[in-house]
């Protein structure tokens, strides 16, 4: 079974999801935003990832991802969208993503009431520590359910039956994690976080969203 996973940046992966899609024998097709030709044809389905880019710019990359989830959706393929995939997808399943109160580092995400029998998320506890690195968020596609939120914000949906988007990151490794805590330190701090705190938390949380 072949997967389309759309990257955006080289230190933005798949991080905790690859080994255990690599051992379900899934064909990871990566292509890069902007580089590469993205078609969801010839997928079973399509996995779009974060990037340090807003879903509102008018670039090759944007506009590529965005039309290759619409695609996606008509085809009926499942799509899982982190961060700007998730807003990438919000907006080609007919909703806005627009800027937000700024989230960074740990913050509490809540399961909503319809994710007790939700197929991607069901499994997980009703609050969660996860982390959180953006500025814009999305508001639910026409006909799709809540599924996870914060305080002023919606943090996960699933438009369909097979298509998901999540605001918050569940996929960094530590070293990614240390990564972006670093490059991204000065906007953290402006934000009122401290980036070696969270790095601090990383050591217990990466641990959890591995298992």
């Amino acid at each position: 079974m072949r997967i389309l996973v759309i990257q955006h940046d080289d230190d933005k992966g798949l991080g905790l999801f690859e080994q255990p899609l690599g051992d379900a024998s899934l064909e990871l097709d990566v292509r890069f935003a902007g580089r590469d030709e993205i078609d969801p044809s010839g997928h079973a389905a399509v996995i779009a990832l974060p990037g340090v880019a807003n879903p509102d710019e008018d670039t090759v990359a944007i506009n590529a991802t965005r039309a290759a989830i619409a695609e996606a959706l008509r085809r009926d393929l499942p799509v899982f969208g982190i961060c700007l995939g998730a807003e990438l997808l919000a907006q080609a399943a007919g909703a806005a993503a627009r800027p937000c109160a700024p989230e960074w580092g740990y913050r509490e995400v809540a399961l909503a009431p319809a994710a007790a029998d939700d197929a991607l998320l069901a499994a997980l506890p009703a609050r969660f520590d996860v982390f959180q690195a953006h500025n814009f968020g999305f508001d639910l596609p026409p006909g799709a359910t809540a599924l996870a939120g914060a305080p002023g914000a919606l943090q996960a949906f699933r438009a369909g039956a097979t298509a998901w988007g999540v605001q918050f990151h569940p996929e960094p490794t530590l070293a990614m994690l240390d990564g972006w805590t670093h490059a991204l330190g000065h906007l953290m701090q402006a934000n009122g976080v401290d980036p070696e705190l969270t790095r601090t938390l990383g050591r217990r949380h990466v641990p959890e969203w591995s298992e």
